[in-house]
């Protein structure tokens, strides 16, 4: 017993140093991330995260053949990615978009736009609603090249490129949170680069920023300590863990995905406030293996007391060998 006391006290240390409270994540109670997190040097241009939001479904907008259509015929019931640009954009807008069409094609073929998941790129210039490119419009020109690149059937009928009018476009970026500004000497506009995950419901469930959607964290995870001198110019918040295909899948409620997305998603999803349930699992076991070594110590120590009393002689008996 004595050799045992020894790895029982660092056993329990090891379950008191899992029980205890990780270090606190900057996100707020309700899921938002301080503005400090979510900023560039001009206010003006930023993402403020509105999780748990919807996406006003009923806006009515313009298909790439110009016709009327709606945010909600584009979810159409499924998860979306929604990705706000201006198809004009000489820059960032381009990048982003061949990057995401990057990572869905090394997605698995079973996990595919329009059978899966949708995407649907919103222009917020309400200019290029009859912006021509040829005989094509820029929305229709944009969609053939897109899918064109993704080379997967069926994503024509899931890949939607929408225009519209001021106030339609407005109330969309509004519900997004996603804040942008028109520079007019350069006649182009400043905006932060991001998508938005939004489950079949128009509801907005996760947020990922920059161009780099395979493994980036999402906006969610961003911390106190980040130095934003660490950061690249025009990134807003640290890169960070999840994937872009565990967000579709957790977005959908668990629908989409494979068995080992699931156990991936049970062993590290995001609740926002509360850090990855992951920890909440450890911090428990923790707990409960601390308690149970306390309560195997005890009944140890309890039985060998019983033992040795059991074993020593009575205080009165007559030594072996005494007088008579």
């Amino acid at each position: 017993m004595a050799r045992a006391v020894p790895i029982l006290v660092t056993l329990a240390g090891f379950a008191t140093l899992a029980a205890l409270p990780g270090r606190a994540s900057a996100t707020g109670a309700d899921g938002v991330v301080p503005s400090s997190h979510a900023t560039t040097t001009n206010d003006r241009v930023l993402i403020e995260p509105n999780v748990g939001g919807l996406v006003p479904l009923d806006a009515e907008f313009r298909n790439e053949q110009d016709q009327p259509t709606t945010l909600r015929a584009c979810v159409n019931g499924k998860v979306t990615i929604l990705v706000p640009m201006y198809y004009r954009c000489p820059k960032l807008c381009g990048v982003v978009l061949a990057e995401l069409v990057e990572t869905l094609r090394k997605m698995p073929n079973n996990f595919s736009v329009g059978r899966d998941f949708n995407v649907v790129c919103v222009s917020f210039d309400p200019k290029e609603r009859n912006s021509r490119d040829g005989l094509r419009s820029l929305s229709a020109a944009k969609k053939e090249h897109t899918v064109g690149v993704y080379g997967r059937p069926g994503a024509e009928d899931g890949w939607h490129f929408l225009t519209g009018e001021v106030e339609p476009i407005k109330a969309c970026m509004e519900s997004l949170g996603y804040k942008y500004e028109y520079d007019r000497f350069l006649k182009e506009y400043n905006h932060p680069s991001g998508i938005v995950i939004l489950t079949p419901e128009g509801k907005i469930s996760r947020y990922f920023y920059g161009i780099n959607f395979d493994g980036q964290r999402r906006l969610a995870d961003a911390t106190a300590e980040a130095d934003p001198n660490d950061l690249l110019p025009g990134e807003l918040i640290p890169k960070g863990m999840t994937t872009l295909r565990l967000s579709l899948v957790e977005a959908s409620d668990g629908k989409l995905g494979s068995l080992m997305d699931q156990v991936t998603l049970l062993c590290s999803s995001y609740e926002y406030g509360k850090g990855y349930s992951v920890m909440t699992a450890v911090r428990v076991g923790g707990l409960f293996t601390l308690a149970c070594v306390a309560t195997w110590v005890g009944l140890t120590l309890r039985r060998e007391r019983r033992r040795n009393r059991e074993q020593s002689p009575p205080h009165d008996a007559t030594p072996s060998g005494g007088a008579i």
